[in-house]
């Protein structure tokens, strides 16, 4: 009886070695992948100061850790994407194994709500890098949720697949063009996801966002591939929520 009762706590102690030498988050080691749950700050702390001293901003690619030293750039990968970007750490995050990233860099690897990351410490010489992600993230076309390939059904059909006007034509008696929506814009991807997580679920996934010339703002569309008519009824039905909608001719 007495070796029974030994096992338990042995095995105990044995776990709680192993899981704090898993936590032990060295900037030296630059090759162990951390496994941690990514999610991202809420509106509310836009330009509070961050326990580095910064003041938050959401368009910035910085993230809180309730450990890693503050100042040093991580490698953060989404791993049901595979998509990945470079954070600086320059706040605290109390939830141990919770990666809080700002909104941009969520967006730049397609988090949404809480989901699965690694985390990799980079060794010196990545502050250019990290910089070099303002031209890269936003001189490109990019899904702010990527990793979706099907549009959602259309409005008149319910579930399924989108119905789409015949090459020819012939029998559909509408245009047979492709057509998307344009939401609106907005002036950083903070309020990006504040617009879009206005959308009725079926249509989060299929939100495009791209930066207008000569200005900082940026446009936010809808990526349905409808008919006209099925466009416009899905313009009528979004315009409670977004006043300035209007369909587009796909290029």
């Amino acid at each position: 009886m007495v070796a029974r009762r030994l096992i338990l706590p042995l095995t105990l102690l044995a776990f709680t070695a192993f899981h704090a030498r898993a936590q032990n988050y060295s900037v030296t080691d630059t090759v162990t992948e951390y496994p941690n749950k990514g999610t991202f700050y809420h509106d509310l702390f836009e330009g509070r100061k961050t326990s580095s001293g910064e003041v938050f901003d959401q368009n910035k690619f910085t993230a809180a850790h309730w450990k890693i030293k503050l100042g040093t750039y991580v490698m953060v990968t989404n791993q049901r994407t595979g998509l990945q970007v470079i954070v600086k750490v320059n706040d605290r995050c109390p939830k141990r194994g919770v990666f809080d990233m700002s909104h941009r860099a969520a967006a730049a690897i397609g988090i949404r709500g809480m989901q699965p990351v690694t985390v990799r410490i980079l060794p010196d010489g990545y502050e250019e890098r990290w910089a070099a992600q303002e031209l890269q993230f936003d001189s490109v076309r990019s899904r702010l949720y990527p990793g979706v390939a099907n549009p959602p059904a259309s409005p008149s059909t319910g579930a399924g697949t989108t119905p789409r006007a015949t090459a020819s034509g012939k029998g559909s008696g509408t245009d047979t063009g492709s057509y998307n929506l344009l939401l609106g814009n907005a002036a950083s991807h903070s309020e990006v996801f504040t617009q879009t997580r206005r959308l009725p679920a079926a249509y989060r996934d299929h939100v495009t966002v791209e930066p207008l010339e000569g200005c900082d703002s940026l446009s936010i569309s809808l990526t349905v591939h409808y008919t006209r008519q099925q466009a416009e009824q899905l313009a009528r039905t979004l315009r409670n929520t977004f006043p300035k909608v209007r369909v587009t001719a796909e290029k």
